[in-house]
Parts: C-alpha cells; structure tokens; sequence
C-alpha cells in the first residue's frame, strides 16, 4: 500500500509540474488511461476525448495515471463506445521497434535499448529513401523500444491491407526473389536487388564470392549463375523487426508523448537525435533527492548518474532510480 501511495504521489507531482502536450487534431482523437489505483492489475479506460487541454490536464490530475495512450486515427466522434460509430476519418501511420520482438534477445535492460536504437536506425533510413517520408518524429516509448509518428498526407487515408504491404516490405516477408529467370516484380524483390547491387560495388570480395558483377543484375533474364547467386545472398540483415499489428491497425492505440510509462517510470520522450540519445538519462522524469527502498533480490543498475551493484535489504537511491526500481516491480518503498 506505501509502494502504490509513493508512486501515486510521484506520478500526480510530475503531471502537475510538467505541460504534456497534446497531439495534433486532438479533438479528433480517442484517448484512454490505466489508472495507478488500479495495479497491479491492468484496467483501461477508454473511448474519452477532450475539447481542450485544460479538459484534458484536469483529468489526469484527478485521476493519476499509470499509463496513456491516445489514438493513431482520427474521428468525426471519438468518445463513442463503438468502434463503428466513431466516424473514422483517417490515421497516421505508426511504427513500433520494441526489444521484446527482436530476433536476439538482451540480457539487460540497457542491451536491449542498444538494440532497439539500431533497429530504429535501419527503419527511418528506409522510409526517408524509399518512400520518401519526411513528416514524421521518433519517439522513445518510455519502455524497451521506440515509436515512429508518420503524418505524411498521403499515408493518413491508408487501410489495413496497404499498411501491411508496408510491413511485408519492411520485414521482407517471405519475398519471392526470382521468378524462372526474371526478378519478381514486387516492392520486396526491389529492394534486395538494389542492396545486392550496392554491395557488389562496394565490395569487391563479395562480388568474387558470388562470382557475379553488378552489370549482371541489370539483364532482363537472369543466367543460372546469378540465380544461384541471388538465392546464395543472405540478405537477412535487411529485414526491419517492427510490430506488424500496431502498423497494420488503423486504430491502433499509441503511448502519448510526454506521458510516464507505468512500468519504468520513465517519460515517453521525443527523440531529436537518435544518435546522441541516451534514455537512462535523457527520459529520466523524476530528480535525484534520496529515497529509501526495499530490494528482494541482487540487481545491477545503471541509470541517470548511478551505476552499481545493489544488493538486497533497505537501500538509498536518486528517486529517479527508487522510482525506476519500483516501476519494475524489483523494489517497494521503505519509509
């Protein structure tokens, strides 16, 4: 009960102290809570809207928030509790690089984040070269991952099939490389050509080893030997490991920028540069005063400006890393 009431406090000091700022068109949005009252258990309020930000900073006020999440689509009446009656009207196109879906698991919380940024790294890449995205921002999800918000008009009116042909191309799903003796005439087939023949002229050793030139790849019927080639080529590391439903969900709910992930406590943070950014130091949300905690179990931390071995029994902590512990369920407030 003192864990819960500490961390009610905390959460109910940051939304008093800190303006989050509302999405884009947010009248048009559907909005929805998990209530820190209600932990451990998972309870979701949804279907709310707000017509201002005041609405909107008067409720988390008085309903202290463990998690929330607003709407990737836009609706003529989002506070409906039919999906059908909402009057959907469009939605950006997200993308979600979680750690927990990547193909090599981490052994720590840290590794994890390192990977995620690659991953994040590769997808912005593509979908400013190859599909030509400008209007979108990248977001730390205040978890184990990243977000990415789309707004490009032409992406808003997509549906579902479209978007998941957006997946197949990131994920390269299965892609039919070669038909007979010609390139399969797909978006997927396209893009293992072109980054087949871009390491062919980058490096020549590669080009040795699968004794074949970039010119090769440009003839409109294939030779065995550049099949053979084609199918030798490992081209695993193109593939993109993003969360197929949420970009496939035209009404999908996303994590609201500037809010606190009820798991880590961390702020769900815009991310400006992704190569200087840091999440143990760039989200951290809370200061640095010392809280005592209880620790069950030996944990290596390293957050904020703490790093070390914490070992079981009552502890002194920076209240970023006491509420970090506590979010994680690896700690319990002591008074």
């Amino acid at each position: 009960m003192l864990t819960k009431l500490f961390l009610k406090k905390k959460f109910e000091e940051y939304y008093s102290k800190n303006e989050v700022e509302l999405p884009r068109k947010f009248k048009n949005r559907e909005f929805a809570f998990v209530p820190l009252e209600s932990l451990p258990d998972f309870v979701m309020h949804r279907h709310i809207s707000f017509r201002s930000e005041t609405d909107f900073r008067a409720y988390i006020l008085s309903n202290v928030p463990a998690h929330i999440y607003f709407s990737s689509a836009y609706y003529e009446r989002p506070a409906e509790d039919k999906m059908e009656n909402k009057g959907w009207l469009g939605a950006d196109l997200i993308f979600d690089i979680d750690a927990d879906h990547l193909p090599v698991k981490a052994q720590s919380f840290e590794k994890a984040l390192e990977m995620a940024k690659r991953e994040i790294k590769k997808l912005t890449a593509v979908l400013r070269a190859d599909f030509g995205i400008r209007d979108m921002k990248i977001y730390f999800s205040g978890g184990r991952g990243y977000h990415v918000h789309v707004h490009d008009e032409e992406f808003l009116s997509l549906g579902s099939a479209e978007r998941r042909e957006i997946v197949d191309y990131l994920r390269l799903n299965s892609p039919k490389i070669v038909v007979e003796d010609r390139f399969a005439n797909s978006n997927a087939a396209k893009r293992v050509l072109n980054y087949l023949r871009k390491k062919l002229e980058e490096d020549e050793r590669l080009a040795s080893k699968l004794k074949i030139k970039p010119a090769d790849l440009k003839k409109e019927k294939l030779t065995k030997k550049v099949i053979r080639a084609v199918e030798k080529f490992d081209y695993s590391a193109l593939s993109i490991h993003i969360d197929a439903p949420v970009t496939a969900d035209v009404k999908r709910l996303i994590r609201l920028p500037g809010s606190l992930h009820g798991k880590t406590g961390l702020r769900v943070t815009e991310v400006e540069d992704i190569e200087s950014f840091n999440p143990l130091k760039d989200a951290l949300a809370f200061g640095d005063e010392a809280v005592v905690v209880k620790v069950a179990r030996k944990l290596n931390l390293s957050i904020g400006d703490f790093s070390g071995k914490i070992y079981p029994g009552r502890v002194k902590l920076p209240e970023y890393a006491a509420v970090f512990l506590i979010c994680r369920g690896d700690a319990s407030y002591d008074s």
